[in-house]
């Protein structure tokens, strides 16, 4: 196996995915990604790293972080998931993906080496990031849980701060069905005598105050402004800049970055968020995929004009249908869909939850 589209392809049918898998590829405890880490001399504990957990808004945040750093003229690592359409657009060193060359070179390397742990898709991914990095020289490195945050597999770094974006009710099957349940996996990233930040607004903030008091980590919250009259983004945006600009606060004391200006827009990047693909007709993209999600994106589309909406939506199955179609704006007409990913919803399913008649079912776009 010698190409770089065979060797992402084995690994996503050979090793279990979250993405396809759901909870299924889920382990509940770091053993995995320890001893793969081990095995090729724990590059984690060679970077930089700031680490971002949260319900809603930590890829938003990375993004800015990066960005921020990037313009501040430090070499910049980023560690995203899920990806949109390449896997290598979630391990990035200063705009640049990671090379197929190096993703087929530590396959080829490491596979006999890690045949006996059996590692899920995102540790193998998380391993191959932080050699990434390593080999890659970087000054400082974003990395964004995939789940939770406790048992993540990212979770075995020590970070220079510890960023918690929001807490809402998702994957209720792995971290609970309450917001103090979930506000604990997330806060399994804080570590000891760490600098902790909460997203503006958070839910749950007990459950930090507790943790922290007993790691001896400072605890700090973002502003909770909402009054941004002169930024072009969509308002739930505001929330991950206020915590962005915090995060920036607390890191001036070890680097020297930018004083941003008010105007978020050239600090965000990131693909899928409110994305204006098409002024006419307008067309938006939003990754949105639980109610938290949807109420902003509601909020969002009372501040734009327009005569008729359309929405084409699909959801993974373990998402509560029933509460975020029923959060979802009126619309004109929907087109329920869904992926070729083993997890997505049979449109059948949704167009139950639909209380209208106007919906197209599509298999598949």
């Amino acid at each position: 196996m010698s190409t770089y589209k065979e060797v992402v392809a084995y690994l996503f049918n050979q090793y279990p995915s979250y993405q396809k898998k759901g909870k299924d590829a889920y382990k509940g405890d770091l053993s995995n990604i320890k001893s793969l880490c081990e095995l090729i001399n724990n590059p984690q504990k060679d970077i930089k790293t700031i680490h971002v957990a949260g319900t809603n808004g930590k890829g938003s945040v990375c993004n800015i972080l990066y960005n921020i750093f990037k313009k501040s003229g430090y070499k910049v690592g980023i560690f995203t998931s899920p990806h949109l359409i390449d896997f290598r657009e979630r391990i990035v060193v200063d705009d640049d993906w990671i090379t197929k060359d190096y993703i087929v070179d530590f396959y080829e390397k490491n596979l006999e080496l890690f045949s006996d742990v059996k590692p899920s898709f995102f540790e193998w991914s998380t391993a191959l990031a932080f050699s990434f990095f390593k080999d890659s020289n970087t000054d400082i490195n974003i990395i964004e849980t995939g789940l939770g945050g406790r048992l993540d597999s990212t979770n075995i770094i020590n970070p220079e701060l510890s960023i918690i974006t929001s807490i809402g009710i998702d994957h209720e099957s792995i971290l609970g069905n309450t917001l103090d349940k979930i506000a604990f996996e997330k806060a399994g990233i804080i570590k000891e005598h760490t600098p902790t930040l909460l997203g503006s607004g958070i839910s749950s903030e007990n459950v930090f105050s507790k943790i922290c008091k007993e790691r001896n980590a400072p605890l700090y919250k973002a502003k909770e402004d909402q009054e941004f009259l002169k930024s072009s983004l969509p308002n739930y945006q505001i929330k991950n800049w206020n915590t962005a600009k915090k995060a920036v606060e607390i890191l001036k004391t070890n680097y020297s970055l930018l004083n941003i200006n008010d105007e978020p827009s050239s600090y965000i990047t990131i693909k899928g968020r409110w994305q204006v693909v098409s002024k006419s007709p307008r067309i938006i993209l939003d990754i949105g995929h639980n109610k938290q999600c949807i109420e902003e994106l509601k909020k969002q589309l009372e501040n734009e004009k327009f005569n008729k909406l359309h929405l084409i939506i699909g959801f993974s199955n373990d998402k509560n249908l029933e509460a975020i179609i029923s959060t979802l704006p009126n619309a004109n007409l929907f087109y329920l869909t869904k992926s070729d990913n083993s997890r997505s919803v049979d449109p059948e399913l949704i167009k139950q939850q639909i209380k209208n008649n106007n919906y197209r079912c599509i298999s598949r776009l």
